[in-house]
């Protein structure tokens, strides 16, 4: 299985090479088939990891610095190297469908290489060589649009992804000065004050929050998704895969038992992301800001559950650790495998349409079916409709939260029951948001002006694919267990799915007899009750006949398509309910006319708190900082050695403290 994980990466590395350099016809074809090859190959290793069959290793050596490094696939690593290869996968087939340039395949390509690799590594210089070039990539996806407003979003991605930067390096730095070593293996092994647990747990989070979308550090999703041009979007949502494992790997393996206060504050932070997330969602009119809202939901969710992981491993209690990291494990398979669908397909619907936003479509159902089936299929995903994988996890972190009396502290339990509280006004939300997202991109009537559409390409297997593995995601809950307690195990002690499967198709959270859920049954019983329902209306329909007539419209004869629901409508209660939270404001502005008759234009936007009180503030005073740092910048050589100087002299007084 070394020689498969070697040649996998071969793969990946060859990708980039390929889409840059290969011939001019098929550059952009041949790198996103590498990839994909790369990725189906990254799916067995990761699973033959994950289920403990064997423990890959590709060693590279010291050449790199700071001792050996070597890229291995334990269990954990094997988990998100599977997740990674599937929708890394898919990405790179809609890539080599629908060619976005050969700009943006490079750089798709070199991402999820860089991906790979931060998963795969077993030091931490490697890992921070990773992450950067993971940022890098990013940032240049994130700002390769052609308008102002596209690279402002590019801008502030890159901007806090590199503040994430500076905090792993610090962190790392950290454990550097206690250990001596860049060997993740010896850093599990540190003796670190509960004070310095406290100040890594901060580090890491700052980091990777920045990755999957954690208030008040969310901003570069949504901004990144709506700036990326084409498919960027989608490959975007591929290094979520990275963003998540470095919590499980550096917040959970490597520093845990982290003190109860930690899991307490997570919990708090992911409580609030999934309700704001949501919230914001359901006001966007823009197709990938939605979905980028939408990321920061689903983060909060899954962190919800790592935060009960968090604070069963800071008691001491296996089972409840369990109980949250099989939670939050099974929510970022979901979240991470419909998003990057959803995204893929929005694609579709904007390459076919060129429109970015929902307000000027509608009746797409039509025109572009399949593409109608995949985004349906992620939709029903990501709302959490039975008996789908994003179900199956939710109703595990609702399990995971009722085993608040079992926490640690009286706080404890009260935060997971605001946390529970606060998780259901999150799935009501989201079943509102997803319903307005899917019905007015491809029910009803186009509201504007749009050409004949058809399916950009006859065999979308990227999309066509993963749906697939979706649609069955819940049905196979049991056996996807099976993968991830096995994977699992070196961290908790016991595997999971011994407790959790109590008979081969009934799950239960972990603690045997709390509660029971069937999610294989369900796939099953769901579909036979509708289609007896059909049955018995077609047997008892005597006429057997559909009587048509056009739609009322206010007793007008007015077109059908000028006066239905419009986005805006739908979500307009929300606004108004929320607005002082929201940020909501309305006015009406006049606008010129050549006649005397006056016209108003209603003015609305949405102005998200942190961006008020925190990045429009913190701006400002960079934008202050940077007027008087320039006036330093005099030209001169001797200058700028003496800044080098002030620096090095900085820094080595550093050390000392450090140790």
């Amino acid at each position: 299985m070394s020689v498969l994980y070697a040649i996998a990466m071969g793969a990946l590395a060859l990708a980039v090479p390929l889409a840059w350099l290969g011939p001019p016809r098929w550059r952009e074809r041949l790198g996103a088939s590498a990839s994909t090859v790369g990725c189906v190959l990254l799916v067995i290793v990761g699973i033959a990891a994950a289920i403990g069959s064997s423990e890959p290793v590709v060693n590279l050596g010291a050449w790199i610095g700071f001792g050996h490094s070597s890229l291995r696939a334990d269990g954990l690593a094997g988990i998100f190297l599977a997740l990674t290869g599937v929708t890394g996968a898919a990405v790179s087939l809609a890539y080599a469908e629908l060619p976005a340039g050969r700009w943006l395949t490079t750089l798709a390509s070199g991402l999820v290489l860089f991906i790979a690799v931060a998963i795969g590594s077993d030091n931490g210089f490697l890992f921070f060589l990773a992450w950067e070039a993971i940022t890098l990539c990013v940032y240049l996806i994130a700002s390769a649009g052609k308008t102002r407003e596209d690279l402002l979003g590019g801008y502030l991605t890159g901007g806090l992804a590199k503040l994430g930067g500076a905090a792993l390096l610090a962190a790392f730095g950290l454990l550097y000065a206690h250990t001596g070593s860049f060997s993740l293996e010896a850093w599990r092994h540190a003796q670190l004050s509960a004070g310095t647990r406290d100040v890594l747990f901060a580090l890491f989070l700052t980091c990777f929050a920045t990755k999957v979308g954690v208030l008040p550090l969310q901003g570069g999703l949504p901004a990144g998704y709506g700036s990326a041009p084409r498919l960027g979007a989608a490959s975007l949502s591929v290094a979520l895969c990275a963003g998540f494992y470095g919590l499980w790997r550096f917040e959970f393996d490597v520093l845990g038992p982290l003190p109860v206060g930690c899991g307490d504050a997570l919990l708090i932070v992911a409580a609030v992301t999934a309700v704001t997330g949501i919230t914001y969602a359901l006001t966007q009119d823009d197709l990938r800001r939605f979905l980028g809202y939408s990321t920061v939901e689903h983060a909060g969710v899954a962190l919800v559950g790592f935060a009960v992981a968090l604070l069963g491993h800071a008691a001491h209690q296996p089972k409840l650790a369990a109980a949250g990291l099989l939670a939050s494990t099974l929510h970022v398979c979901a979240h991470n495998l419909s998003k990057s669908l959803a995204l893929i397909s929005i694609d579709r619907v904007s390459y076919t349409s060129g429109e970015r936003t929902i307000d000027p479509l509608g009746g797409l159902s039509r025109r572009l079916p399949f593409t109608a089936g995949t985004l349906g299929v992620a939709s029903l995903t990501l709302a959490a409709i039975p008996p789908l994988g994003g179900f199956v996890s939710e109703w595990f972190t609702f399990e995971a939260l009722l085993q608040g009396f079992r926490m640690p502290t009286l706080l404890s339990r009260l935060l997971c029951a605001l946390a529970a509280a606060t998780l259901a006004l999150t799935a009501g939300l989201g079943l509102l948001a997803f319903a307005k997202y899917y019905s007015f991109i491809f029910l009803g009537r186009a509201r504007g002006k749009l050409q004949a559409l058809g399916e950009p390409s006859r065999w979308p297997l990227g999309a066509g694919a993963l749906a697939i593995v979706i649609l069955f995601l819940g049905a196979a809950a049991p056996w996807e267990i099976h993968a991830i307690g096995a994977g699992l195990r070196p961290l908790l002690g016991f595997n999971l799915a011994t407790t959790t499967i109590s008979h081969p198709l009934v799950l239960t959270p972990v603690f045997v007899g709390f509660s029971v859920l069937d999610p294989t049954w369900l796939c099953v019983v769901l579909p036979a009750y509708a289609i007896i329902a059909a049955l018995i209306a077609f047997a008892t329909d005597r006429r057997r006949t559909v009587r048509r007539a056009p739609v009322w419209v206010t007793g007008s004869g007015a077109e059908l398509a000028a006066v239905q629901y419009r986005p805006s409508a739908y979500s307009n209660p929300m606004r108004v309910i929320l607005r002082g939270p929201l940020g909501y404001r309305s006015r009406l502005r006049p606008i010129a006319t050549q006649n005397a008759a006056a016209h108003f234009l209603l003015d609305t936007r949405v102005v998200l708190a942190i961006d008020r009180f925190v990045y429009r503030p913190t701006t400002a005073l960079a934008l202050r900082i940077a007027a008087l740092v320039r006036t330093t910048q005099s030209g001169r050589l001797s200058a700028y050695l003496l800044y080098m100087l002030v620096a090095l002299i900085i820094a080595l007084s550093l050390v000392p403290i450090l140790h």
